[in-house]
């Protein structure tokens, strides 16, 4: 079954360019769920509760968005899952305990980050925050990669493992939808995936920056849609 989507995104202001179009195959298509980690989307740790102690105006807005991001991926996960479709998640931060694997500027940037909130940036791979949310834990025959990266698609072999699984359109939901979230749409989508970005599935600290990522991949690189959107092309899909 196939479906194309020709509208632009409802949120964003017309364009003078054709969209990007693309049929989608959806027994070609996964949902990959990025960084949806404790360290940047549990309120009671890492990022988030420095921003709430340090900067409450900012938390006002992330911490509702996140929340809410959570909720819809939830949805998607379990409509992928009940259609029996790939689910993949990613997970950010140093693969070493001491973060020498990082690019230099990623460690200076913990290191400063330390000196200015009393927390790293990122967290390293086996730590409570590195982990993915308790309500979105990856099933045992769900692919997760680690990455020390912004994208997955530089540094890990990702690529490969997508073709392995017979992937060619990508449905993406996560955090940060300006960092992380639009690396991997751009990485993904010069690669030749099919990229679908779920605007209501992903947030990031400032609404202004949100809102300029999406309508920068849109115009481009991918398809921008709502939550409700693929629940519609899922439903009865088998």
């Amino acid at each position: 079954m196939t479906a194309s989507h020709t509208d632009s995104p409802k949120s964003l202001t017309n364009w003078i360019m054709p969209w990007p179009e693309f049929e989608i195959d959806w027994s070609r298509t996964g949902l990959m769920v990025i960084d949806l980690q404790n360290y940047s989307s549990n309120p009671e740790c890492g990022i988030a509760e420095m921003i709430s102690s340090q900067y409450p105006d900012v938390a006002e807005h992330y911490i509702s968005s996140i929340q809410k991001a959570v909720a819809n991926t939830q949805v998607l996960l379990t409509a992928f899952r009940q259609a029996q479709r790939e689910v993949i998640f990613t997970r950010h931060g140093a693969l070493l305990p001491d973060g020498r694997d990082m690019i230099l500027r990623r460690q200076r940037r913990d290191t400063d980050a330390i000196h200015q909130t009393e927390q790293p940036a990122l967290w390293s791979k086996g730590s409570f925050e590195h982990d993915i949310l308790e309500a979105l834990q990856p099933r045992p025959d769900e692919l997760v990669i680690d990455k020390n990266a912004s994208s997955p698609f530089n540094g890990t072999g990702i690529d490969q493992l997508l073709r392995n699984l017979n992937l060619d359109t990508l449905i993406m939901a996560g955090m940060a939808t300006d960092m992380c979230v639009e690396t991997t749409a751009r990485d993904a989508a010069d690669r030749g995936y099919n990229v679908v970005v779920i605007e209501d599935a992903t947030a990031t600290f400032f609404a202004e920056h949100h809102h300029a990522a999406l309508s920068s991949l849109a115009r481009v690189y991918t398809k921008v849609w709502l939550t409700e959107d693929i629940l519609g092309q899922l439903t009865g899909i088998r």
